[in-house]
């Protein structure tokens, strides 16, 4: 299984590279390579016992997603993001990063798998600032989105993007 990590560079994804390498495998499938992406050079896990490749890129530039995905990944994180704070305070580049970044990595899914029947599972990370405030101790699963928040917002378009592009296939 070929899998990639957008964000591979941060905190959550450099984690997770060293999980998988430490692992070899999701699902019972053993990972035969693994693609690193991020704005900044990510670091190879010392872990790894399969190539690894590293790309630094800004993912919302024109061809950023498709060289990505040259691969073809069986299985994608999609954890680049601006948080909070700083989508909140750059109003420009929380949108670039995260919605068009985000619609690029579909797009490219989209045409870069059209040819095969079996496309790539994408992991989404989405935030609870979808949901604004006040919410519920628990949330439940139909509860309303109402973010407060650019982030939020960018977040609550994310998830619909991926909806609408998984309902069209």
């Amino acid at each position: 299984m070929k899998v990639a990590i957008t964000g591979g560079a941060g905190f959550i994804g450099r984690y997770l590279a060293r999980r998988l390498a430490t692992i070899g495998a999701i699902g019972g499938r053993a990972i035969t390579s693994l693609t690193l992406h991020d704005v900044v050079p990510p670091e190879k896990p010392a872990e790894a016992r399969f190539p690894v490749r590293l790309l630094t890129g800004d993912l919302p530039a024109t061809g950023e997603t498709d060289a990505l995905l040259a691969d073809r990944p069986d299985l994608i994180f999609h954890l680049a993001a601006i948080v909070s704070g700083e989508a909140e305070q750059d109003f420009d580049r929380g949108y670039r990063i995260n919605l068009v970044g985000t619609q690029n990595l579909l797009e490219s899914i989209r045409h870069g798998y059209a040819d095969i029947a079996v496309k790539p599972r994408l992991v989404f990370t989405s935030s609870i600032a979808v949901f604004g405030a006040p919410f519920p101790e628990k949330i439940p699963d139909l509860f309303q989105h109402t973010p407060l928040t650019s982030y939020g917002t960018q977040k609550a378009i994310g998830e619909l993007l991926l909806s609408d592009y998984t309902r069209k296939g």
